[in-house]
């Protein structure tokens, strides 16, 4: 006789199986909700699989969905304490809600239990963003340097550079994951695109998934090699082969990276620039492109500065249309918008908001949020609303929106508050350019500046402020001038058009002369 019990438990072990491996090809073909829909199933059968929670949790934090994210990763920490997988990603998910302190203590407990470069790569990356200590920020990145680049740097093959010819046509790539809808490829695409094929040959190696602003960018680069599957070795092999002089990093320590690609010495000079702020930590990169203001700050980096007249450009979405009047002309009221990650919405950010709208007292505030659906965004931002002051019936969250949506915000909202101490980059621009004046903050830290810096370097744009009082002062200052709202509007797009941000030429042109320089510095070096 069949035990009806056994064979019931081994109808549950296939069913969850099943559930299992159809969750795993969900999630790599990025349907993370039919993804969820099978790991719940499988977690009805076996409540106690910790292995499950940690991928439910992680599956939220791809979707960008902190608030439910958090709640499966400690549950698995609750069935597993001290599980690194699990402390890595819940790290992350504090981090992302505006609990950097927890974030801090308990990627340093994961760390102590796992050497992986992706884990201290995080750790580098928290500190960084959650302290303004410049000097801390540069020890948490050696910290991951000394353990996983630079004995790679040691170990490397040496480089044979065959064709030393100073004015030769430089052969120049670029290691992205971001040129897709991000903001990587809004500064960008200007000096692809004015790159002269006399003076650099471009190469792109891409490790990100393809999308429309992908297609855009490829028209300007005539070598473009999708790399996103190739090991860390075979595109070492690649770009050694390809013989480029001048190698690019535009991700630093953000998701895609392959700075593992340039601690190996890939190509004879090596730079960052872009796509990441804080110093990476490691030996093998020689240069990081700057613009003046940041002379100062070397002694906080590794790499070596190297200072351009304007070090980033700016190309605006193709569809943004403007509305000439302010929407507080046609409201009666205010309405104040953060454009920024809600990762950068710190506790005394919200704060500050709320003593704002205390202040101007029918005002409204919109808060966009990386979370794909608005149930999420709302689970994620309403309850630290709530906790930090701010009416809840002039407080709107917003989930992620496509760029096309974004870029009609000047059509609902009046004035941008930017966060702080790490500020906004091209949301900043994106504000200007729908003509709505942005109300900013100085940091200590030049990462924390780039408004500023573009506020200051336009000379038009929003307002600076040296104290909290302050930045409340201004934002209370724009609430009651709607003629000047209406001029910014107006005047905002034309100048900067005509600004040094918008004239490519110059800036492809400021860049291969700093590829040159760079390249005829490494021969004088290695004669």
């Amino acid at each position: 006789m069949v035990d009806k019990s056994t064979s019931l438990e081994a109808r549950e072990e296939v069913d969850l199986m099943v559930n299992l491996i159809q969750a795993e090809q969900s999630e790599h073909e990025h349907d993370y909700l039919g993804a969820l829909t099978k790991l719940t199933a499988a977690l009805a059968l076996d409540p106690r699989r910790v292995d499950l929670w940690v991928q439910i949790g992680r599956i939220f934090a791809k979707m960008s969905n902190w608030a439910q994210a958090i709640p499966a990763l400690e549950t698995a920490l609750q069935l597993r304490p001290g599980l690194p997988e699990a402390e890595h990603l819940l790290a992350l998910a504090l981090y992302s809600t505006g609990r950097q302190q927890e974030a801090c203590q308990l990627i340093d407990l994961a760390c102590k239990k796992r050497n992986e470069s992706a884990l201290w790569a995080m750790r580098a990356y928290i500190h960084s963003h959650s302290s303004r200590d410049s000097a801390k920020a540069l020890v948490v990145h050696q910290d991951w340097g000394r353990r996983f680049a630079d004995p790679l740097t040691r170990k490397a093959a040496p480089l044979v550079v065959k064709d030393r010819n100073p004015g030769k046509r430089l052969k120049v790539g670029y290691v992205t994951a971001d040129f897709r809808e991000h903001s990587v490829a809004f500064f960008m695409l200007p000096i692809l695109r004015y790159h002269d094929p006399a003076n650099v040959e471009v190469h792109v190696y891409s490790s990100g998934r393809a999308d429309g602003v992908t297609a855009l960018i490829q028209q300007y680069v005539p070598h473009w090699h999708d790399v996103m599957n190739e090991s860390d070795e075979a595109l070492l092999e690649r770009i050694r082969s390809d013989g480029i002089d001048i190698l690019v990093d535009l991700s630093g320590h953000t998701a895609g990276h392959r700075l593992l690609v340039f601690a190996r010495r890939a190509a004879p000079v090596q730079v960052t620039w872009m796509g990441y702020k804080p110093p990476l930590g490691m030996k093998a990169m020689d240069y990081r492109l700057f613009d003046a203001s940041a002379e100062r700050q070397q002694q906080f980096y590794g790499e070596k500065l190297f200072k351009l007249k304007c070090a980033v450009s700016y190309s605006p979405p193709a569809y943004a249309p403007i509305a000439e009047d302010p929407p507080m002309v046609r409201n009666g009221y205010v309405t104040y918008a953060s454009l920024n990650s809600s990762a950068k919405i710190t506790r005394e950010v919200l704060e500050t908001w709320a003593s704002i709208l205390r202040t101007v007292q029918d005002a409204r505030l919109l808060i966009y949020v990386k979370e794909e659906n608005g149930e999420a965004a709302q689970l994620h931002m309403l309850p630290r609303v709530q906790e930090a002051g701010l009416p809840l019936d002039r407080v709107f969250v917003i989930a992620q929106q496509p760029i096309a949506q974004f870029m009609e915000t000047n059509h609902v909202a009046d004035v941008m508050l930017d966060t702080f101490p790490i500020c906004g980059g091209t949301t900043t621009l994106h504000a200007i350019w729908m003509g709505m004046p942005v109300v900013t903050m100085l940091g200590k830290q030049d990462v924390e500046n780039s408004s500023v810096k573009t506020i200051r370097g336009l000379g038009f744009g929003g307002t600076v402020a040296n104290t909290l009082d302050e930045y409340v002062l201004n934002a209370v200052k724009l609430s009651q001038d709607a003629e000047f709202l209406r001029l910014c509007r107006r005047t905002y797009r034309e100048r900067l058009g005509r600004s040094t941000l918008m004239d490519y030429p110059a800036r492809a042109a400021e860049v291969e002369a700093a590829y040159r320089q760079m390249w005829l510095d490494f021969l004088d070096k290695n004669k």
